[in-house]
């Protein structure tokens, strides 16, 4: 039901602006990254992209959701992720609490909690079995 409500166009699939829509907190970096690395037709998404979003959104804390993530995160296909690839994730989910009246978030604490908590083994970077470990 959903899916077909966010299917403005009715057309089967999901555009990036629609995909967008599904929760206020989706920012647009997240949306755009979702195309890049899940498959699209045309550009758009199908039933099962979308499902495989929604799952992974549901269960943040699984292990499939960490790896359907870690994809978007893993911007560089390095293995790893830095600050400035950090930065630019949390750069706009602050922006969107500042629109709300939220002001109070700090992209380096942010950053410095991310890396207390995932206890890397590189001091520079954060990589997917850091996260699964940590």
């Amino acid at each position: 039901e959903k899916y077909m409500r966010l299917d403005s166009d009715k057309n089967g699939l999901l555009k990036r602006e629609e995909l967008a829509k599904y929760s206020w907190g989706i920012t647009k970096i997240v949306v755009d990254r979702v195309f890049e690395e899940y498959h699209t037709f045309n550009g758009e998404i199908d039933y099962k992209g979308f499902l495989d979003f929604v799952l992974a959104v549901d269960n943040k804390k699984s292990s499939q959701a960490i790896q359907y993530f870690w994809r978007v995160l893993d911007v560089y296909h390095k293995g790893a992720i830095d600050t400035f690839v950090i930065n630019m994730f949390f750069r706009s989910i602050i922006e969107k609490l500042q629109e709300k009246g939220k002001s109070d978030f700090h992209v380096e604490d942010i950053k410095d909690e991310m890396f207390d908590m995932s206890k890397p083994k590189l001091s520079n970077v954060i990589t997917l079995q850091d996260i699964i470990s940590g």
